[in-house]
């Protein structure tokens, strides 16, 4: 019997420690993947002329980083700047919105 005890004790304890290492192996993968993640994006403006030949899309592909798509970061331009059709004119001034992940004052 005291054979049985040591065998099951021992059995016990390389479950436990077993556990013990796969919730700290696990824990630290969490950690991680969780400082990647951590990235902070402000949003900020700057205010463009057109020049000849610019549209909306051309100058998404310039300021469109971390917008879901092409026509979302067009939509916000357009309500910003009161754009009914799309069209812009050369010397026209527009706010274009952007984010970066440098802090500006």
């Amino acid at each position: 019997m005291c054979r049985k005890r040591k065998i099951a004790l021992t059995a016990g304890l390389t479950i436990c420690l077993i556990l013990a290492l796969a919730f700290t192996f696990g824990s630290f993968l969490s950690k991680a993947k969780n400082k990647e993640a951590e990235v902070t994006y402000y949003k900020y403006y700057t205010n463009i002329e057109i020049q000849p030949g610019d549209t909306l899309w051309d100058l998404a592909d310039e300021y469109l980083e971390n917008y879901e798509s092409k026509e979302i970061y067009i939509k916000e331009v357009s309500r910003l700047n009161s754009i009914k059709n799309g069209k812009i004119i050369s010397g026209q001034n527009l706010i274009m919105p952007y984010y970066s992940t440098e802090y500006k004052l």
